[in-house]
């Protein structure tokens, strides 16, 4: 039951992590796309953090049952997400690319931007519809060489963030503690540390990210990730 609960729990996870930051990029101001975007990763943080203390604790309930309570708790997010998603509208460029409906779209760009002065911003939605349109065999041209060098990097980069085994190292931490010598009470504020500290560092990054070079910021925590692997 537990194995087959984590695979629906699986595809619920990859099917938001590629929708919700591509609904945010696409509601968001342009000034701001950066930190809302980081918004969707600092909420993560937060339910992590979340769940590190619920862990906590449940661990503490006589009787051993404490878990149950830890995996129903899961529920309730997932349930106000549900709900919430039921009523989150279209964006503007989905009704046009998809539906053509120039009016929805601008009334739905001056809801979200707060300001009737959005005929430019429309008329860009409008004329990137037109030309995405108009491109035949999307993946074929993507492989062209003049598109390699965004191509690899857009591969590369969360390839490689993967395969540094961030996500294990946060999904087992507790575990990890444990072989290091820790106490089941002790391994789990570990984890609940190590959660503040990355929701901390989330935050941060999304006061910095739309005022500082992206580039920089990259090039920094790579070089203290290589630093902490080490």
């Amino acid at each position: 039951m537990l194995i087959l609960g984590r695979v629906l729990l699986g595809v619920g996870v990859g099917f938001a992590n590629q929708a919700v930051p591509l609904y945010l990029s696409e509601m968001a101001p342009p000034r701001y796309r950066g930190a809302i975007n980081n918004g969707f990763q600092f909420s993560i943080g937060i339910g992590a953090l979340s769940a590190n203390l619920i862990n906590y604790g449940t661990e503490k309930i006589k009787g051993g049952w404490g878990w149950r309570i830890s995996l129903a708790m899961a529920a309730v997010p997932a349930t106000i997400l549900t709900i919430g998603a039921i009523f989150l509208p279209e964006t503007p460029s989905s009704l046009i690319q998809l539906s053509d409906d120039t009016e929805r779209a601008k009334l739905m760009l001056q809801r979200v931007r707060g300001t009737e002065n959005v005929q430019a911003e429309l008329d860009d939605l409008i004329k990137a519809s037109s030309i995405s349109k108009t491109v035949e065999h999307p993946f074929k041209n993507i492989m062209k060489r003049k598109y390699r060098p965004q191509l690899v990097m857009a591969i590369a980069i969360p390839f490689f963030q993967q395969v540094t085994g961030i996500n294990v190292i946060a999904f087992y931490a507790p575990i990890l503690f444990r072989t290091i010598g820790l106490g089941e009470s002790a391994s789990l504020m570990s984890s609940v540390v190590t959660g503040i500290v990355g929701t901390g560092s989330t935050f941060i990054s999304m006061l910095l990210v739309d005022k500082s070079r992206q580039k920089s910021i990259a090039l920094y925590l790579v070089v203290c990730r290589c630093f902490c692997h080490r």
